[in-house]
């Protein structure tokens, strides 16, 4: 399957929390590193994130930094990445910031679950894409991205049970990782993938390509490995 290359980009506290339990903005990392989210954001062609990760962090899902837009046109990208939204339930909020005066309209994946009344109102400010399924295939909406769109890197900042479905079907090429020093606790507080329980079908590996420290945060960079049964094939 043709897709985008993902390159997902995450922080955490020491203790592995991407966020409270009640899934609430923390602010929790430096300047530096929101300035790296940026930098990272930069370089795709596609923005994606999951429904409750817009609603709970507020985005606007936009890149508002003459610097870092002068780069992307002088590559030949758009000023902006455009915005993508996927929600297995279709609970998005039309009124919400990525539909106020975005760089185009956003991309929304979702499903048959979203309500009719949501649904008309959406399908005049994004491109709507409306699966008879309970959940989005991801499989599915990599390839539109890749295809009707032409994208060739989607940058993608969660949330965990976004990312950890990625993972699932193998599709995180890239991973970016911010570790703070700080520490939250509480078994509810989501992890990298979400709430503490089954594991993966498969464990997944991964390379160092690069490591950072500044200011007690560790910046780290790496590459996802191939599922060993592909590289023995």
């Amino acid at each position: 399957m043709l897709r985008p290359r993902v390159i997902a980009n995450f922080a955490l506290t020491a203790d592995g929390k991407v966020s409270t339990r009640k899934g609430t903005p923390t602010g929790f990392t430096s300047a530096e590193d929101k300035r790296r989210l940026l930098e990272i954001r930069s370089r795709g062609d596609a923005l994606l994130v999951g429904a409750s990760t817009v609603k709970a962090d507020h985005m606007a899902m936009r890149l508002l930094v003459p610097d870092l837009q002068r780069q992307r046109l002088a590559r030949g990208q758009t000023a902006e990445p455009r915005p993508v939204i996927a929600s297995n339930r279709g609970l998005i909020d039309p009124e919400g910031k990525p539909f106020f005066n975005p760089p185009a309209p956003p991309l929304v994946f979702t499903t048959e679950r979203m309500p009719e009344s949501t649904r008309a109102k959406l399908s005049r400010r994004a491109d709507l894409w409306i699966f008879e399924t309970k959940t989005v295939p991801l499989q599915t909406l990599l390839a539109i991205l890749r295809k009707d769109y032409g994208f060739r890197i989607l940058i993608c900042e969660g949330g965990p049970t976004l990312f950890r479905a990625l993972l699932e079907i193998d599709a995180i090429d890239e991973l970016h990782l911010t570790w703070a020093p700080c520490i939250f606790g509480g078994a509810k507080a989501p992890t990298l993938t979400g709430q503490p329980g089954d594991f993966l079908p498969e464990s997944r590996q991964a390379r160092l390509l690069k490591m950072e420290s500044i200011g007690g945060e560790c910046f780290l960079h790496y590459r996802l490995l191939k599922r060993r049964r592909e590289l023995a094939e």
